[in-house]
């Protein structure tokens, strides 16, 4: 029997969305016949320890953490490499070793994996760092700091077996790096949102508690956070506001590091059409996301190939349109093209926006709101049985093929 070890912070009942698609592939090796363990931190001190769950053996360690400010979260990402290299280094071997990229720079112990204990290496980057830092201003741009542990992944990067990228995008991205583009095969964070089904937005359980009725309702669902963009959408709130479209509602849903500057500008600008609700339970995610009229998808300039949201996905389940405010030659923008399902909008063109949401009100009111093309494009990938298929050839023959 082939095993497999997954490295990663976060892990089921722990929040995350990394954690969530995680425990989506780990089932999908357990299904293939593989042995699976998964090393994460613990979210509290009870569960630090062993256990097994769905068949996964899920390890975890203690590690302080907190994410009170940046200087105590980058401590406890500091702390949890080393930690995390040590009870890797206890473990079994096993026939492959994933590192994921929570925390950041985890992808370090990947060639120590190899070289100690043996075993394939596969790096599931997520994000790239130091360029997300860089562009959220952590970091300054081409500092010292930044160039030091650019120059620490991308050597750690070129000594793994493979490369899963979740976009297009951020394949090119690595290539710039240096990494051959052999290693690389993309594979999208879909599966988390195989829960999520189309939902009528009338009758709506959502829309009758918070007596939204037949409004227009454009969604922004899950964090919103450093890399997201904004102001593009309220410079479009207040637009539709003077036209006097009082009908259009904007709805944000959920939390985030931006969240509190987010209300303080709706609140500045006296915006009466932009409303928050807190998170919903993921058991009721149809009937939230269902709700809207029309979905938000938000990237900052910069950040194509760095990150891809994957609250797109859940959007793409429900079957509505999306709008994506960022820039053209992300992955999120290259889908919505080649499936049909929404516009992209570039970052600081409310007009733009205006313009589409408006398009699509008319599209509502004609019948015309559902798509199709989105559903069936993710019933077409299988990121599963892609990820099965790469971990079998490297336990086989050590590299992954060019089909």
């Amino acid at each position: 029997m082939p095993s497999i070890l997954f490295i990663n912070r976060v892990y089921p009942p722990d929040s995350g969305a990394t954690g969530r698609v995680l425990e989506h592939i780990a089932s999908g090796f357990v299904s293939a016949g593989w042995a699976v363990t998964v090393l994460a931190t613990a979210n509290t001190r009870e569960s630090i320890g062993q256990d097994v769950s769905n068949g996964i053996r899920i390890v975890r360690i203690g590690i302080p953490f907190s994410k009170k400010n940046l200087i105590f979260r980058a401590l406890g990402y500091a702390l949890m490499i080393p930690a995390l290299l040590m009870k890797a280094l206890q473990l079994p071997r096993h026939d492959v070793v994933v590192t994921k990229t929570d925390p950041p720079m985890l992808m370090v112990i990947g060639p120590l994996l190899k070289v100690l204990k043996g075993s394939r290496t596969m790096h599931w980057a997520q994000d790239l760092y130091p360029e997300v830092a860089e562009e959220v201003g952590v970091f300054r741009k081409g500092g010292t700091m930044a160039r030091c542990i650019r120059l620490l992944s991308t050597i750690s990067l070129r000594y793994y077996d493979a490369i899963i990228s979740v976009g297009r995008c951020m394949t090119d991205r690595l290539k710039v790096r240096g990494v051959s583009p052999n290693k690389i095969r993309v594979i999208p964070n879909v599966g988390i949102e195989r829960t999520i089904v189309p939902s009528p937005r009338l009758p709506n359980r959502l829309r009758e508690r918070y007596q939204w009725g037949n409004s227009f309702l454009v969604m922004y669902s899950g964090n919103m956070g450093r890399a997201h963009e904004f102001a593009t959408i309220l410079d479009s709130a207040l637009m539709l506001q003077e036209s006097g479209e009082s009908d259009i509602l904007f709805l944000f849903v959920g939390e985030g590091p931006m969240a509190g500057n987010l209300r303080l500008e709706v609140e500045r600008r006296g915006l009466n059409n932009v409303q928050f609700i807190e998170s919903q339970p993921e058991a009721e995610l149809s009937v939230s996301l269902g709700a809207a009229d029309l979905h938000l998808v938000t990237m900052r300039s910069g950040m194509e190939g760095l990150v891809v949201p994957s609250k797109f996905y859940g959007v793409v389940a429900t079957g509505r349109h999306c709008l994506f405010v960022g820039p053209e030659n992300a992955e999120v923008a290259r889908v919505i093209r080649e499936q049909g399902v929404g516009a992209v909008i570039p970052v600081g063109d409310p007009s733009r926006l205006t313009e589409a949401i408006l398009g699509y009100r008319l599209g509502i009111n004609s019948g015309k709101g559902f798509s199709q093309g989105g559903i069936r494009y993710l019933e077409a990938v299988n990121a599963r049985s892609d990820f099965i298929q790469y971990a079998g050839e490297l336990c086989r023959t050590g590299s992954i093929s060019l089909s």
